[in-house]
């Protein structure tokens, strides 16, 4: 059960911030939502193929967000809070394709998928990061050659986005 723990804890916070992201949605006025996809990931509003960069942008402000709460001596323990807070957006987001009769393709075969390994992987490096207190000892002897393949695993994902992205928009 110890080693099974860390993973039901991640999937939990993982659910937890998809379902309350959902919750968000429901509650949040139309134009506030909106308003929040647009500061956080402005692709899904834009009917074209965005640019790289505008694929890059979401994904390296949460590298570099990472990356700092990770060296910081108080803000460290906060990591996983990135991850769920991802997964909150996923869920707002989510409610907003699914409301769009026009974006389901997009939301099956993009925006789930791509959300659900990017929300897990963060979690997951955020995790082997800065493992919780009560998790360190399992963690004790960790090796970062795991944060860098879950990293490298990371990047090319991205890139898969990249490659896929024109093919959805033109469904």
């Amino acid at each position: 059960m110890t080693r099974s723990f860390p993973l039901l804890f991640l999937l939990g916070l993982l659910v937890i911030g998809y379902s309350g992201g959902l919750w968000l949605y429901s509650k949040m006025p139309y134009d506030q939502v909106e308003k929040v996809i647009k500061w956080l990931d402005p692709r899904l509003l834009n009917d074209s193929v965005p640019s790289g960069f505008d694929s890059i942008l979401p994904q390296l402000v949460t590298i570099l967000l990472f990356l700092l709460f990770a060296t910081h001596l108080i803000l460290k323990y906060m990591i996983l809070l990135i991850g769920t807070m991802r997964a909150v957006f996923w869920g707002i987001s989510s409610g907003y394709l699914i409301a769009q009769d026009t974006e389901f393709w997009a939301y099956a075969l993009w925006w789930f998928p791509f959300q659900l390994f990017y929300c897990s992987l963060l979690l997951l490096i955020g995790f082997l990061l800065v493992p919780p207190p009560s998790s360190q000892h399992l963690v004790k002897n960790r090796s970062f050659k795991g944060i860098g393949l879950l990293s490298l695993v990371y990047i090319v994902l991205t890139g898969l986005e990249l490659f896929v992205l024109p093919y959805i928009h033109g469904l």
